[in-house]
């Protein structure tokens, strides 16, 4: 699932101009959401704000990198090889597009958070509940992707991703490479929310938008756990 903030109920969601959207081992969750500047997720000079978080402008204090250039989180969460595996693979599908790869939003608040919100969406079966609603904004950043069902396991993870990443081969997506410098949710062929019962783009665009630098992985904690977003900033 993508957020935006917007709503829709199998694969986008819009609310007060954030982005945000799920996807689901079986489907897309159905709800893309994102924030543009001057909505409460967004700066309003189009810079994302830190959304209450103190001492997190960009900080990665539980994530190193390798020689290699692959981000290795080392989360006190439990977390840190899905976490690695998370950040790794957006980066990866990012530099088939030519793109600059995401720093990890990462410190051991921000890891809490973001797991609490997976954990909250599932325990309600509600994507994107706890950012749209504000639950635990810390971590909310400006645009959040979600995954439902999905093994929390390095290759459920990946396998999400890569599903999320192909919505690019659609035809209604086709123009979203061309609006990747700034949110537009009426980009031309990139029907980001997924109107008039089209399959939507929003989860892509969120993965690989130029207006985003920094990502936040997070893992449902419930013993059937197999929720997990992606908060970009």
């Amino acid at each position: 699932m993508t957020k935006t903030r917007n709503t829709k109920s199998a694969a986008l969601l819009i609310l007060l101009g954030a982005l945000a959207g799920c996807s689901g081992s079986s489907n897309f969750g159905g709800d893309d959401a994102s924030t543009e500047a001057g909505d409460d997720g967004g700066g309003t000079d189009g810079t994302a704000t830190t959304d209450g978080a103190s001492g997190d402008s960009g900080g990665v204090k539980d994530a190193g990198t390798k020689d290699s250039g692959t981000i290795v989180a080392d989360s006190g969460d439990g977390f840190g090889a899905v976490r690695t595996a998370c950040i790794n693979e957006i980066n990866k599908l990012r530099a088939t597009e030519s793109k600059p790869p995401y720093a990890l939003w990462s410190t051991s608040a921000i890891d809490t958070c973001v797991d609490e919100q997976a954990t909250y969406d599932q325990s309600h079966n509600s994507p994107h509940d706890a950012w749209m609603s504000g639950v635990y904004p810390t971590c909310n950043g400006n645009g959040q992707d979600e995954c439902l069902g999905y093994p929390l396991t390095t290759s459920g993870i990946v396998a999400c991703l890569d599903a999320m990443w192909a919505e690019k081969n659609q035809t209604d997506c086709s123009g979203c490479p061309a609006c990747a410098g700034a949110y537009d949710p009426s980009c031309p062929n990139c029907n980001f929310y997924g109107t008039n019962n089209q399959p939507e783009c929003g989860h892509y665009v969120n993965m690989s938008a130029l207006y985003f630098s920094e990502v936040a992985c997070g893992f449902s904690t419930l013993s059937n756990g197999s929720w997990a977003v992606q908060n970009f900033r």
